[in-house]
């Protein structure tokens, strides 16, 4: 049975996801980030920000696994469309988001609670999901 497992990502600047806080500018370096994956495929979270290496991406990771009981959890409120999604913090900087959006607030609280509960059993995927740009 697949286990909850890190996935790293990487892609160019052209297509750097809008949710990673490092701006890349048109022909930047690749960047990495890392997100949750439960043992269903499902995303359960991912990085706040991108990375300039693998090995940093994996790193940053071990971090927030690391300081697991020191996390603190921002609600983050679309009142475009009323929905709820999460960011956790370590030591004010901001190191993982919520992979999606819920219709309550409750609903965001305990998905953080299950992200960083489930960090401590998880295991980097054996490889890396290349993004390309669709252009």
């Amino acid at each position: 049975m697949p286990q909850v497992r890190i996935q790293v990502l990487c892609g160019p600047a052209a297509v750097h996801p809008h949710r990673m806080g490092r701006s890349a500018p048109a022909g930047a370096g690749d960047w990495y980030a890392w997100r949750l994956i439960g043992a269903n495929n499902h995303e359960l979270g991912r990085s706040a920000r991108s990375f300039g290496s693998y090995r940093q991406a994996l790193d940053a990771f071990a971090e927030l696994r690391a300081g697991a009981d020191r996390l603190v959890r921002r609600p983050v409120h679309d009142r475009s469309t009323g929905r709820w999604g999460w960011r956790l913090e370590l030591g004010g900087v901001a190191v993982a988001a919520s992979g999606r959006w819920y219709q309550r607030d409750q609903d965001s609280l305990l998905s953080a609670a299950k992200f960083v509960e489930l960090t401590a059993g998880a295991e980097p995927a054996e490889s890396v999901v290349a993004l390309q740009s669709r252009r």
